[in-house]
């Protein structure tokens, strides 16, 4: 599992982000401040920084130089800060990226997978595909398998599957996953959650009959249900 370390003293956003890089699977850590920030880099060895410009006690840019004292880790900054001196020092301190608050959910998300995949898949830090049963996810490729041939899925299908997939056993509401397939907001209709999972459900080759992986929980919403080797098709 990949490891995330959010640098940021506003706990709403750091809450939004944790939300949308959840279809990622990645494991978050959050520090309110630089020097946390710089502390937690040293124990968590995360895979990806993300940093604000204004911390509380020392400024980004100088965490940023910090951990690039010491590491190559791809690091991007989210920040309100959006002119031009700012996103040059931010670049010129060792950045990677920078990205302007507020931030689309699937773009950050975007941003994320970019850095990650360009981690060294053959090594100790590499991020493997998951396997349950005959379905093979590789977020940070964002393929799926089914007993080995690719499964062609829509951006939303893609997301919804693996936002479920990564919290095993948790019921997600429809108003969850309606925020992460980008169909939350005013006028937004919960059944398109419905029928996002009805075409993963086909495509996954699941039905009445032959259920797999998405249950429904009435009342309640979806959840992912890891297959047991007593399953059959699985």
């Amino acid at each position: 599992m990949a490891r995330v370390l959010l640098i940021d003293n506003d706990p709403a956003l750091c809450d939004e982000v944790r939300q949308a890089l959840l279809p990622l699977g990645v494991e978050a850590f959050v520090a309110p401040t630089g020097e946390r920030g710089l502390e937690s880099f040293r124990h968590c060895r995360p895979d990806l920084v993300v940093l604000d410009t204004d911390l509380p006690d020392i400024s980004g840019m100088d965490v940023c130089r910090g951990i690039r004292s010491t590491s190559a880790v791809p690091v991007l900054f989210l920040s309100a800060r959006d002119d031009d001196g700012v996103v040059i020092a931010g670049l010129e301190a060792g950045a990677d990226r920078y990205l302007v608050k507020p931030v689309a959910a699937r773009v950050l998300r975007s941003h994320v997978a970019t850095a990650l995949r360009h981690l060294d898949r053959t090594g100790p830090d590499r991020v493997p595909a998951e396997r349950h049963g005959d379905l093979v996810i590789d977020r940070v490729g964002a393929e799926v398998t089914l007993r080995g041939r690719r499964v062609r899925l829509a951006p939303s299908e893609r997301t919804l599957l693996f936002t479920l997939s990564a919290a095993p056993d948790r019921v997600f509401s429809r108003a969850d996953l309606m925020a992460v397939v980008g169909e939350a907001g005013a006028g937004a209709n919960p059944r398109t959650v419905d029928s996002c999972v009805k075409r993963l459900r086909l495509k996954l080759g699941e039905s009445r009959r032959a259920p797999g992986c998405i249950e429904t929980v009435r009342g309640r919403g979806y959840r992912f249900r890891v297959p047991q080797d007593g399953d059959a098709g699985r």
